[in-house]
């Protein structure tokens, strides 16, 4: 098959005018299908919905997917955190059980200490006692003895 000769210029003219034909079919096409309910996207494929309304629905898909995954992150933030308060609340309550542990102790030694103490003042109190009845008896045998003493001597003064 051979090219028949044709001046370059008409030749270019000429596919100029078949690109502009071809838009100029695929621009009436496109508003046939517009009124029809179909729509030809940008990659020309055949489209149920509109360009412009599924580029907006794509966009929302996107937010939609980047605000799922920030609150994904924000649900693990949120249980790390909760995690680190428990375990600091767990820390927390087991300085209060030592602390209140070591009250109660304190408490327990000040009551035997109190408890001693008064058995102390009760044995300090039962000396006491002693110690005033023995100097009683101490007064009493000194006069039995200077009583018997003078006995003894007025016996002897009389023999």
């Amino acid at each position: 098959m051979t090219i028949p000769k044709v001046n370059k210029k008409v030749y270019f003219i000429s596919i100029k005018n078949i690109k502009l034909q071809k838009v100029v079919v695929i621009k009436k096409m496109t508003e046939e299908l517009e009124k029809a309910g179909l729509y030809i996207d940008d990659i020309y494929r055949l489209r149920v919905q509109d360009p412009a309304i599924s580029n907006e629905t794509n966009e929302l898909r996107d937010e939609c997917l980047e605000y799922a995954n920030k609150l994904q992150d924000f649900k693990k933030y949120a249980e790390e955190f909760h995690k680190i308060v428990s375990s600091f609340s767990k820390d927390v309550e087991k300085a209060k059980l030592r602390a209140i542990g070591s009250q109660n102790l304190l408490k327990t030694i000040a009551k035997e200490r109190q408890a001693e103490q008064q058995v102390y003042q009760s044995k300090i109190h039962e000396k006491n006692i002693e110690l005033e009845r023995l100097r009683n008896e101490y007064q009493y045998l000194q006069r039995v003895e200077s009583e018997q003493q003078e006995i003894v001597n007025n016996y002897l003064l009389n023999q």
